[in-house]
């Protein structure tokens, strides 16, 4: 599992530093960086057994400022501080449906 997850972030920086169309739905790119960093959590917390919010959002959050960074680098790209509202986002309904998932399937999971 880690290796998919580091697989894909590696392809997600590729495909986040490629020139865009521009075209398409109004604020479609935030649903897809909502989703990527979803998607993200997900592999991670697959992949590792650290504290959630004390290590693997630091990194979800550090990846998704580093895509920004370096877009803003590039001349078909920028730096989006929504765009990386969007990323948090992401990675806060992963873990807000993980919650809720797991509060259904054991009940005191809590406890």
């Amino acid at each position: 599992m880690k290796f998919l997850f580091v697989t894909l972030a590696l392809l997600g920086i590729v495909a986040a530093l490629l020139p865009g169309s521009g075209e398409g739905l109004p604020h479609a790119d935030k649903l897809l960086h909502a989703g990527a960093l979803f998607g993200f959590a997900l592999l991670l917390d697959l992949a590792t057994t650290r504290s959630f919010w004390r290590w693997q959002v630091p990194i979800l959050l550090s990846y998704g400022a580093f895509i920004e960074i370096a877009q803003a680098f590039t001349p078909w790209r920028s730096f989006s501080v929504a765009d990386f509202v969007a990323d948090a986002t992401g990675i806060l309904l992963y873990w807000l449906l993980w919650r809720l998932a797991l509060q259904r399937i054991v009940p005191h999971a809590n406890d």
